[in-house]
């Protein structure tokens, strides 16, 4: 029942809010206060029917500090100790400097609540622990999880069609739905903006209260001296505060190196894990092994796939999500290898999550050389990224001018026609040195209707972007790129750890801590690059602190080999799957032309595989929201 339907209360419960809350753990709030939650829901401070909270959270997922002016929560894993939250939140609260909060160890969501009614957001900057609420019946009503924002103002099953479109084919392309989450309605708190409710004020005040914008003065080692202790401290204090530490141990650059920092902190050898598919491997198991075969800290355990952890195997074992989650594509082969470290004792697991997104720098980063007229490096970079990627230099000096005459809304105008007249070919990598990688052969699965709605979208973007340019410069092409796929990372993550919850294990993110993120998107991204060194960046940090030979990698585990296997061994669950697919009576996709890709797929032949993963993860969420109304 919907808030503004007022107090629904029952025998059992009379005042209370008359709703279904899903499956936990969240916080949820009615701002003013509001009728009661239903249990399992229990107030976070007692007296204060400001916040809510239910389910089972981990040891210290849930902080809390308190002084005479000011309660705060923080959600996820903030790493202060008791005594300074206590501390600098009487000092926030005597100088008004709330933001100030944001700056302890660690990645959470921060909910600062005045004894006059005030209440503030605050997100992480990379948006790992999110905040989702909706305006409902004169109050702001929010939560961890959007399905309780949807329960309690009675959107349960109302679902954003052009969202989930948008999710699917334009990923990269998050100004065209904004804050709009998949529940119509339901807004979400972008990653480094507040969000503040005043009694009385009515509509919520928003702005960004951590904008990652770099030092345009700063160089390698300028990046490298602030990376190297906020990730070392990020790992310590994990290291310290978990009565059990395990991490993953890939053979690559950014999970290997966090297992090495790890086992430095931790008195016992680190319980380190790789995952390999013996029928298909990803290349990763050699360099764990190599890796490993060179230290006694770390004790090396090995998760072999089989027949049941392909992709697209069991995918029904995903389970109620929250929101569209592409990686149930690969359910199966995630829960058997969180099986695997639960098995250990569970506890806090490590992983590498952010690291591609803020050391390495996307092909858009060729525009910003261009715009920066640096003839030389341009022209350096071309060279080398023609060779490596078997493409003529001048073509993508081409491209690199191209973009750095290409203002953001124009781009977003040519988005709108792209999808109105679908490619036939997949885009290449040449095709990613631009604003966005254009849409692919994926485009043609939506109907004319859904490519229509996308386009309008594209076209009311880039009359906001304008309108943003006159009131001052925009990041530029490789800094937004970088930036949408920190949130990409942030997001996977947060959707990781509500997988992993059953199993009594903790996935923690370091390079997605705040201190990490800022450390990171401080260096321009052009200076990421440099095509003889995969992330110079965590080389240069890391120097001496993790072995050479781990920094030294120039490959990345390739699941494709994998990929096909899987769709092979599951063609026939996918063609009924997508035969009878809620998004198609939404009128989203088309079924028939999603099957064809599949087909082609079980042929081997090229493969949108994260556009059909994505629509998989929009397909299976769709089935829990609209048949089961348990999505969260």
């Amino acid at each position: 029942m919907p808030v503004s339907a007022g107090p629904a209360g029952s025998a059992a419960d009379p005042g209370g809010l008359a709703v279904r809350l899903p499956p936990g753990p969240a916080i949820a709030g009615l701002l003013p206060p509001g009728p009661r939650l239903p249990a399992p829901a229990s107030e976070v401070w007692p007296a204060d029917t400001r916040l809510w909270s239910w389910g089972p959270w981990h040891e210290g997922e849930v902080r809390t500090a308190d002084c005479p002016r000011a309660r705060v929560v923080a959600v996820g894993q903030c790493l202060a100790g008791s005594a300074r939250m206590r501390d600098d939140l009487g000092r926030a609260a005597r100088d008004g400097d709330w933001e100030s909060l944001t700056r302890w160890p660690g990645a959470y969501l921060l909910l600062v609540l005045e004894n006059g009614g005030r209440t503030t957001a605050y997100a992480d900057p990379a948006g790992q622990f999110p905040l989702y609420y909706a305006r409902s019946g004169g109050r702001t009503v929010l939560s961890t999880r959007a399905a309780a924002v949807a329960a309690m103002t009675g959107r349960g099953e109302a679902v954003d069609a052009p969202a989930l479109a948008a999710h699917i084919v334009c990923p990269g392309v998050p100004e065209l739905v904004d804050d709009r989450t998949a529940f119509a309605g339901v807004r979400r708190l972008g990653p480094g903006e507040a969000l503040r409710i005043d009694p009385g004020a009515g509509a919520p005040a928003r702005w960004t209260h951590a904008a990652l914008e770099p030092d345009a003065d700063a160089r390698l080692q300028d990046g490298a001296a602030r990376l190297r202790p906020a990730l070392r401290q990020a790992v310590a204090l994990r290291a310290r505060g978990a009565a059990r530490i395990t991490a993953d141990f890939s053979g690559g650059l950014d999970s290997t190196s966090l297992a090495f920092l790890a086992a430095d902190a931790c008195r016992a050898p680190l319980d380190a894990f790789v995952y390999h598919h013996p029928a298909a491997p990803a290349g990763d198991l050699e360099h764990a092994l190599r890796h490993a075969d060179g230290t006694t800290a770390i004790r090396l355990r090995l998760t072999r796939g089989g027949d049941t952890s392909l992709p697209y195997a069991g995918l029904d074992a995903r389970g109620a999500a929250d929101q569209p989650d592409p990686a149930t594509a690969v359910v199966a082969r995630l829960r058997l290898r969180l099986a695997h470290i639960a098995s250990t004792g569970g506890g806090v697991h490590l992983t590498g999550e952010g690291g591609d997104a803020l050391l390495t720098a996307p092909p858009a980063h060729l525009g910003e050389v261009a715009a920066a007229r640096g003839a030389r490096r341009l022209a350096h970079d071309a060279l080398a990224l023609g060779r490596l990627r078997r493409v003529s230099p001048a073509r993508v000096a081409h491209r690199a001018l191209r973009l750095a005459r290409t203002p953001l809304d124009r781009a977003l105008r040519d988005l709108a026609g792209q999808l109105e007249r679908p490619a036939a070919q997949p885009p290449q990598w040449l095709d990613a040195v631009a604003w966005w990688p254009p849409p692919g052969v994926e485009a043609a699965w939506l109907t004319p209707r859904a490519r229509r709605d996308l386009a309008e979208l594209a076209r009311l973007a880039a009359e906001r972007a304008e309108r943003a340019h006159r009131d001052g410069p925009l990041p530029g092409p490789g800094a937004r790129a970088a930036l949408c796929e920190l949130r990409a990372s942030a997001a996977l993550h947060s959707q990781l750890i509500e997988l992993a919850r059953p199993f009594g294990v903790w996935p923690h993110a370091p390079y997605l801590d705040a201190d990490v993120v800022r450390a990171c998107t401080s260096l321009p991204v052009p200076a990421k690059a440099d095509a003889c060194t995969v992330k110079p960046l965590l080389a240069t940090a890391l120097a001496g602190a993790v072995p050479g030979a781990v920094l030294a990698r120039r490959t990345k585990g390739d699941y494709a080999a994998e990929d096909y296997l899987g769709v092979r061994r599951a063609a026939a669950d996918l063609r009924a799957r997508l035969a009878r697919s809620p998004l198609a009576d939404l009128g989203i996709v088309e079924p028939a032309r999603v099957v064809a890709a599949v087909e082609g797929a079980v042929n081997g032949l090229a493969a949108p595989f994260p556009a059909l993963n994505r629509l998989l993860g929009a397909d299976l969420w769709l089935h829990g929201v609209l048949h089961t109304g348990e999505a969260g």
